[in-house]
């Protein structure tokens, strides 16, 4: 209990969060409401992007709403160029409310001055034209040196993989109803979002790194492997030629791998990193992690499955999947993350 509780304890110590920046406990999922008026700010960053618009009500007042959007990386994964709205512009927007009374939200869609709408959350769907044939959606834009490159240098597992979005067997695999020990549902069922940095820069650790929406990206480092993440800017080492994991403890922790045919399997110990997922889900250092990263026989998709074991956490072992697909327009690409506004909790 004394080591989960230091573990908790450091996690709202050092501001860590999890999911993909989660906006639990600031946002409200079950309702939602609809904005209209003048852009006074921009930001396009990491881990979520934000804007200021000014609204005007029937008696004339103006309030400004601080409006929270997906992280800009994952906006480049659906190929929407960060221009598409500048300070001074007139746009509608959709979107959950704040928790609290004050006027925030997190946006789901964007309807610019010309009538075309932008999708700015990871499974929204069209609000403002959901009436028409879709001809007002954002039209994707890519660059065709990056999918030609890729398509000259991919080998095998060997190049950028990409998360399908609207497909939830894909993005997230943290579902929850894991099968918990005593203690570690008591921490769970005491876990408080709103005292975590949730909108800040942060950096994930194993297995959470894991969820990830954006590209990551398998290269040859040597002999070894090396997947790099767009998320956080994360790398992480597999070692193909030594097993014998070292004493030290890191986030990542120490892995070595693995061919089975097709398949690349990954084992990992030495995690010093204290929560399993974003729903306050804790872990121990004591977890032990065997993952398999199966590409199919058309070199397409890779299918992934991730086994756990932690007995102070969990009762017995379990796994869960998730699948990436090969986008050859998609490159892996600096995170640039910057601290968020602040965003009121109560």
């Amino acid at each position: 209990m004394n080591r989960y509780l230091a573990a908790f304890i450091l996690l709202l110590v050092s501001g860590l969060a999890y999911g993909h920046h989660s906006t639990l406990g600031f946002f409200d999922p079950e309702d939602t409401v609809e904005l209209e008026g003048t852009l006074t700010s921009l930001s396009w960053r990491n881990p979520h992007i934000h804007f200021d618009i000014e609204v005007t009500d029937s008696a004339g007042e103006t309030t400004e709403w601080k409006v929270e959007a997906s992280a800009l990386s994952v906006l480049k994964t659906r190929g929407l160029h960060q221009e598409f709205m500048n300070v001074g512009d007139q746009i509608k927007v959709f979107g959950n409310p704040s928790r609290g009374d004050n006027p925030q939200m997190w946006a789901r869609t964007v309807l610019l001055a010309n009538g075309t709408e932008v999708l700015v959350a990871l499974r929204a769907m069209p609000h403002f034209t959901a009436d028409t044939t879709g001809d007002q959606m954002l039209t994707p834009v890519f660059s065709s040196e990056t999918e030609e490159l890729a398509r000259r240098e991919a080998d095998g597992i060997f190049r950028v993989w990409s998360t399908v979005l609207g497909d939830r067997d894909s993005f997230p695999m943290f579902k929850g109803g894991y099968p918990l020990t005593e203690t570690a549902a008591q921490i769970k069922a005491d876990w408080n979002p709103a005292a975590d940095q949730l909108l800040s820069c942060w950096k994930k650790g194993m297995p959470i790194l894991m969820i990830t929406p954006v590209a990551l990206e398998f290269t040859h480092s040597g002999d070894d492997i090396l997947i790099r993440f767009e998320e956080d800017d994360a790398e992480r080492l597999i070692h193909m030629n030594d097993n014998s994991a070292p004493d030290t403890f890191s986030f990542f922790g120490y892995s070595s791998g693995k061919w089975e045919g097709n398949t690349l399997v990954v084992a990992t110990t030495n995690i010093n990193a204290p929560d399993f997922d974003d729903r306050g889900t804790p872990q121990t250092t004591n977890i032990s992690i065997v993952e398999r990263f199966t590409l199919s026989e058309d070199q397409q998709r890779l299918d992934y499955k991730i086994s756990f074991n932690d007995p102070e956490t969990f009762t017995e072992p379990f796994d869960l999947t998730r699948y990436w697909v090969w986008r050859p327009e998609i490159k892996v690409e600096p995170w640039d993350c910057e601290a968020q506004i602040d965003v009121a909790t109560q």
